[in-house]
Formats: structure tokens, sequence, C-alpha cells
């Protein structure tokens, strides 16, 4: 038996023991009880007060975050101010977490993301597998740095830490209703409900269904882009057995059908004249970005659907002075899109029916008490992930004559194909460079008479399939030392085992390729030097370009055929960190803590090390598809207090982060290209205030100053003349310098028996870039601000609430992303949503 086998095996039978056991009150929840005075947080696999807690953590309310309209959690972002969180080029797999600058591109499944989320306990392994509707929440806890010690996962740059609202054993139930007027027209109908059964046994429902149409417009169809339907549902099950053991079961399921995601033109490069010249004057708009107009290929699309099912239990077990914590979970997500790549209504190039599954079975214990001056914990955490994905990136019908046009400047010099009977680019190439040598002019004409083959619509990617399985096992231990009553040790260390073994069948067709390969075979005897005329001709940048339109290594069939490979690692991560009470309102902490995010495999058939002028798949090899893992070294000094008699929080956070071969999936304007950047630094300042002046009046703030930049320069594509470089001080993109965050609610008495609601929030940044490679300042974002806001009324007793709620109430319209589309030197961005409103209803029990 394998060693996957066993471990799964001893741990799976470790879960039924546990949960055999015993099954009651939570351990935390009853120590929740004790500190209810304060925020209580978490995070530490222990209920402590926020203010005691030696690290940088955000908490942020259900309440807050009704308030501001989060549905998701990217909308978290607006309260968060060290958050972000952004979709590029599809929901599913382009969604990308960032926490002080640092995260890992989405656009590759093969990716673990820097920044962990956890939903009541389970890691969610990808950003888009957690893009469904939130529950009702008690709150969301934002991790910032590394985290390796206290959950079952290890995270590089920080953790998200949602904690739904559970079963109780009081019955109440709710509905809610909402409403937009504005041009979406979103509706939405939440509902739940809670029944206890008995004194042990608690059931809770509860789901949410929400449409909404898209913010921009297909110019040639009239059609809505960026619109969003989806549902989902949660069925819990707390059951109490004795005073010291209870289990909490949660079956929770979700769909979403969407159209994702559309690109605006914000700058015409050289390009948009020949896509003009391809669509008849209609592939390429003039209008403003703001107008959020775009093109869309007949018969092409951005359609996006995904499925979700999960299935997870918690046991928590007092033993006497000794808690046991066991969550299993498993949980299966599907996705499948198809996306006009080429972002105009020329038919270039499409991706028809990507199709990706994630699987993953996660068991993590957890032992957490206290001895003499030690509140200690001890953990273990094992899992399973399989992904599965087919890609089908195709050639449209326009794709040859396109890059025909392209290297031609429109047939007025030598082609690549024979549209318009001017000489081949390698026929005027072997009358000038090689007029000497005869026998590479007759090489030359004698292959497909000096030209190459076009390639037919839908040549491409046939069905390049690609499965990975990883299985993950890590030891770890969180240790709080009271060395007085005032200072406090904490001491924590992980030691993480990972295996990835993958495998994949590629398959596509490219004429054009296929030409280039016989160019290249058939001159390379004749030619003087190395190589033949197609490695001449990508000596010089414009050259190279040129072999790229005609054949792209995402289309190349030289990497076809059966491909496997496997890596290990084995890593210590931990944590040191030292806490003084200066007295019972304010504590000084400083420390240090290493962070550590596994390699894995670029699964892209552009990550071969190949050419146009590869003749041989020899040249390609699983290792060029490898990526080494992450380090974090991060330094962290902060000051917690408590003011005014309680009623006002201020806490400064000092941050360093070095991190080590950042894993980086940047696009070139061809492909999505993996380096592992040696140095990458952020470093900064956070400061937090959350105040309650008078009763009813909450204000809360935060400012972050972050520096995260590039501090080692690294060569990308190195096979090209001219590659892509990103030098050493360029600030990371999406990473702006600073943001500002603020909230105020107040809830008044308006008379006896009712009152009012009036909540504003807003978010402020700096500008920031949004591209690594191949950057353009026309796709920079100058900075920028969007505010939400609520007004609501409704009786004292809460039973119904009307409110009218607005999301970026300016209508500020800024950049998600920004890029060239593929093959063209244009720049397109995806944009925000504009401003709604509406009105919700809600009426509860």
């Amino acid at each position: 038996m394998s060693k996957k086998s066993n471990w799964g095996r001893i741990l799976l039978s470790g879960a039924s023991l546990a949960a055999m056991g015993a099954l009651a009150s939570p351990a935390l929840a009853q120590d929740a009880d004790e500190v209810t005075d304060e925020i209580v947080v978490t995070a530490t696999g222990r209920a402590s007060a926020i203010q005691d807690v030696p690290l940088a953590v955000t908490a942020v309310s259900g309440e807050q975050l009704e308030n501001s309209g989060v549905q998701d959690l990217r909308d978290v972002t607006q309260v968060a101010p060290s958050l972000s969180m952004g979709t590029g080029q599809s929901n599913s797999s382009g969604t990308i977490v960032r926490i002080r600058g640092i995260g890992t591109g989405s656009d590759n499944p093969g990716f673990e993301g820097a920044v962990g989320i956890f939903i009541d306990g389970v890691y969610r392994s990808r950003a888009g597998a957690a893009l469904a509707d939130l529950p009702e929440l008690e709150r969301v806890e934002v991790l910032r740095g590394p985290q390796g010690t206290l959950f079952g996962r290890n995270t590089s740059a920080g953790a998200i830490s949602v904690v739904s609202s559970g079963p109780s054993f009081e019955p109440g139930m709710y509905i809610e209703g909402a409403y937009g007027f504005d041009d979406l027209e979103e509706v939405g109908l939440e509902a739940g409900v809670n029944v206890p059964v008995s004194d042990s046994l608690a059931f809770r429902v509860d789901g949410v269904i929400r449409d909404r149409g898209g913010y921009i417009t297909d110019a040639i169809s009239g059609d809505d882009i960026n619109s969003s339907s989806r549902w989902s549902a949660r069925a819990q099950a707390l059951l109490d057995i004795t005073p010291d053991a209870s289990v909490r079961f949660i079956l929770d399921a979700a769909e979403s059908d969407a159209v994702c995601c559309g690109a605006v033109l914000v700058n015409a490069g050289t390009t948009s004249a020949l896509i003009s010249a391809l669509t008849a004057g209609t592939g390429v708009l003039t209008s403003p970005a703001e107008d959020r107009r775009m093109t869309v290929t007949p018969g092409r699309g951005y359609g996006e659907t995904t499925d979700e099912i999960g299935f997870s239990g918690q046991l928590d077990w007092d033993l006497g002075g000794v808690n046991l914590t066991s969550i299993t979970a498993v949980r299966d997500w599907n996705a499948e899109r198809d996306q006009d790549v080429d972002f105009t209504s020329a038919d270039i190039a499409y991706r028809d029916g990507l199709e990706i599954s994630i699987s993953n079975l996660t068991q993590e214990f957890r032992l957490q008490g206290e001895t003499g001056p030690v509140n200690w914990l001890v953990g273990l955490f094992y899992s399973q992930e399989e992904i599965d994905t087919t890609d089908r990136i195709q050639q449209g019908s326009q794709a040859s004559l396109f890059a025909n046009l392209a290297v031609s400047s429109g047939h007025t010099a030598p082609e690549l194909f024979n549209f318009s009977a001017q000489p081949s680019i390698f026929q005027g190439v072997a009358l000038t460079s090689f007029a000497a040598f005869p026998a590479v002019i007759a090489a030359v004409n004698a292959t497909n008479g000096g030209y190459l083959i076009p390639a037919a619509a839908g040549s491409g990617q046939q069905n390049d399939a690609w499965n990975v399985e990883t299985e993950s096992l890590a030891l770890f231990t969180h240790n709080e030392i009271s060395i007085s009553d005032n200072l406090v040790l904490t001491l924590g260390v992980r030691y993480s085992e990972e295996t990835k073994d993958l495998s994949a069948n590629l398959n596509a067709v490219n004429p054009a390729c296929a030409s280039l390969q016989l160019m290249e075979t058939n001159t390379s005897a004749a030619t003087p030097t190395p190589g033949g005329i197609v490695t001449a001709i990508q000596g010089s940048a414009s050259g190279a370009t040129a072999m790229a339109l005609a054949c792209n290594p995402a289309v190349n069939p030289i990497t076809n055929g059966i491909w496997a490979g496997s890596r290990e690692e084995e890593e210590f991560s931990g944590t040191a960190s030292l806490a003084y009470h200066l007295n019972d309102d304010m504590m000084v902490y400083g420390g240090y803590s290493r962070g550590y995010k596994a390699g894995g495999f670029n699964i892209d058939r552009s990550g071969f090390a190949i050419t146009p002028a590869t003749t041989s798949s020899a040249a390609a090899n699983v290792s060029q598809l490898a990526f080494e893992p992450e380090f974090t070294d991060a330094y962290e000094v902060g000051i917690k207090t408590t003011l005014f008699g309680g009623t006002t929080t201020f806490n400064v956070t000092g941050f360093y982060q070095a991190i080590s071969d950042y894993q980086l999936n940047a696009f070139n304007g061809f492909n999505f290209i993996t380096r592992n950047v040696p140095d990458v630094i952020s470093q900064g300042v956070e400061i937090e205030l959350n105040t309650n002046p008078i009763e009813g009046l909450n204000i809360s703030a935060g400012l972050v100053y972050n520096d995260a930049y590039y501090d080692s320069t690294v060569v990308f594509n190195t096979l090209d003349p001219v590659p892509n470089t990103v030098n050493a001080g360029t600030t990371l993109s999406l990473a702006p310098e600073w943001v500002a965050t603020g909230a105020i609610a107040y809830r008044v008495p308006i008379s006896e028996n009712f009152g009012a609601l009036f909540y504003l929030d807003g978010r402020w940044n700096s500008e920031y870039t949004t591209q690594t490679l191949n950057h353009s300042t026309s796709t920079d974002n100058e900075s920028y601000a969007i505010f939400n806001g609520r007004i609501g009324i409704g009786p004292q007793n809460d039973r119904w609430s009307l409110e009218l709620f607005g999301q970026n109430l300016t209508d500020e319209f800024y950049f998600v992303g920004g890029f060239a589309p593929p093959l063209q030197n244009s720049r397109v961005i995806y944009p925000n949503e504009p401003r709604t409103y509406g009105v919700s209803l809600r009426l509860q029990y």
C-alpha cells in the first residue's frame, strides 16, 4: 500500500474514533462566554479578546458586513484595509486574494493561494472556490502575515477565517428580499429557519438566490456581459450528547451561472487597425472605457458556470482540562467556462469549454489545554486534493489572416501565409540574409511553396487534459508561555510534508506550427549558423513576434503526448513572539514568523521551454512546468490599546516581510508565464481604530502604508531575444501604497417602539499598476474612493426592517485589472461595477 493510502486510512480512522467518543457545547464557545465584554476571535484556536492576541488581526462583525452589503468575500475588502480581493478573467479561475500586497495569481489552478481561506474551519483550496454567497455570519477574521501554527493549512501571506452563524436552541426564522432600482435590477431572496428539536439537538437551514444583469454591453448584439445568477444553501445540525462534547454538521451546496468577464478598450495599439479591417470597422470601439462597451465575436461568449457541494463535521470535546477539536470535510467544486480570448468581434482565438474540477478531503485534529504557565495547542492536518482540468484554446476563422496582416503590415511586406501573393517572410530573409547560400533559398521555396499553411477554424487545443494529485501532512504546535503576569512568550512550529503527482495528455492541432517546424528542419542543414531559418528570424524582436503570431506556444503541437512528473517537499516553519502588558489597557508585542507555500506544477502547455523553431518534443520536459516553494520571513511589532473606559481600541502594527522565491504567474500578451522571483519585499504600517463613543454609535477606521516591491531582477520568457523583465524596485501590481477605510453606523431611537439605522463606509486607494509584464501606463489606476451606504427603519424588537441601500454611491470608475489582449498591442481593462442601489425588506422571528 502506498504512503498516501496509509496516511489517508490512519487519519480517517482516527476521525471516526473521535466522532464515536462523544459528541456538545463547543469548547471554544464555552471559552468565549468568559470574554464577552470585548471583541472575541478564535484565530489562535482559542477564544481570546482581540486586544490580547499578539498578532495583526482584523475582526469584522456580521452586523457591519450586513450593513456594508457584503454578499461574498470580495466585498469584505471594503472594510478591511490590508485585504484586497478581485476578479480578473473569470470568477472561478481569475480571482486573487492579497494581504499586504502579497498574493498568488489564480489564472492557473496549479497554484495555491498565498492567502488561505477557511470557512467554519474548512480550507477552501482556491479563491474561486470560495465565492458562493456568504451565509449569515458572526464575523470574518483577517490575519495578516504568514500562518502555519494556527490553521490546518499553511499560508505564506495571511488567512481569512469566516465564522458563520450556527444552529441554536432558540427557535427562529427570517426572510429578506432585495430589489435594485438601477440598470442591473438585482433581485435577491434570503431565508432561514432554526429549529430546536430537543434540548440537545437543533437544526438550521439557510438559502439565498440572486440574479442581476450585466454592466458591460456587447455593442454588436446588445447583450449584457458580467451578468450573474446564483444560489446557495446550507443545512446544519448541532448535537449535544453530554455537557462536555458536541458535534456540528454542515452540508452546503451552491451553483452560479454567469457571463464573465468582459474587458473594455483603453488604448488602441497598431493591431487595432487590423481588427477594424477584419471586422469592417465594428471590432474597435472609440467610446470611453467608462461606457463599459465592448465587442464580442458572434457565436462566442463568456459563459461561466460553477457548482459545488461540501460536507463537514466538527467535534469539540472537553476531555477534562484538554479540549479536542476534530474537523473532517469533503468538498467537490466544478467550473466550466468559455471565453472570447481576443476580446473583439474578430474571430481570432477563443476558449471552448474549459473544465476545472477540484476535489478535497481534509482532516484536522487539535488538542488545546493549559499546563502551569503554558497555554498549549498541538495539531495534525492531512489533506488529499485532486485537480482535473481540460482546456481547449482554439483558433478562430480569422486567426491566420490576422497574423498575416500583423506581420505584413496589411500586405505591404512579406507574408506568413500566401493570402495576397506577396513574398513570404521566409523568402525575404533567405534572399537578403542568406543570398550567398542558394541551398537555403531552395529549401525555403521547396517547403509549402515558401509559405506556412493556415490554421483552420477550431485548430489549437483539442483536449488538453491535466491531473494533479496532492497529499499534505502537517504537525503543528502553538504555545503561549506566561513568563510573568504581564509577559507572554509565544512559540510555534510546523512540519509540512507535500507530495504532488502530475499527469497530462495533451492534444493540439496547428498546421502553421507544423509548417514552421518543417521550414526549420529543411533549412537547418543549408544554414551556415546553428539551426534553420526560423531560428535566424527569431533572433530579432520583430522576428520573434512574427513567429509567435504564427505559432503561439499555447497551441503548439510539439508538446502533444503523455506527460508525468512528481515532487516531494519537507519543510519547517514557525513563529516566535513576545508580548508585554504595560497595564490592563495596553499591550506591546514583537515577533518573527516563517511562512511556507508549497511548490507545484504549471498546468499550461505554454509553460514548456519551446519556441516556434523547436522541432523535437525532446526539448520539452516536465521540470520546465515545475515551480519552487515560496517562503516568507516576516517581522512584526505592534501596540494594542483600549481607551476611554473600554469604548475605544487603537492599534498600530509595523511589519517587514521578505518573500523568497515568490511564485509569480503573469501574462505577457501572448501567454501566462511562471517564474519564482528570488526576492520580494512588503513593508509598512497599519493603524486601526474602533470606537463606541455613545450608545448606538460605532465608528471604525483603518490606514495602511504598504511598500510592496520586487527586490530582484527577473527575466521572463528567456528564449526571446528581447524578453520581458521585471526590474528590482518595481512595485507589485494591484498593491496601492496607501489605503484608508472608514465606517460609521448609528442606530438611533425615533420613538418608543421604532428606531432608525444610518450607515456609511468608504475605502480610498492610492494609485497603482495593474500589470506586471508588458506594462503600459494606460492601464494604471489613479487614486479612487468607493462609498457604500444604508438607511433603515424598523421596530425596536427587530421583527422587521425596511432599508434603502447603495453601493459605489459616487459611481466611481476604476480598473480591476489591465492587460494586452493575446496577440495584440492594444490595452484593455476589466472595469468595476457601477453604482447600484435599491431597497430590502426583512422579516424575522
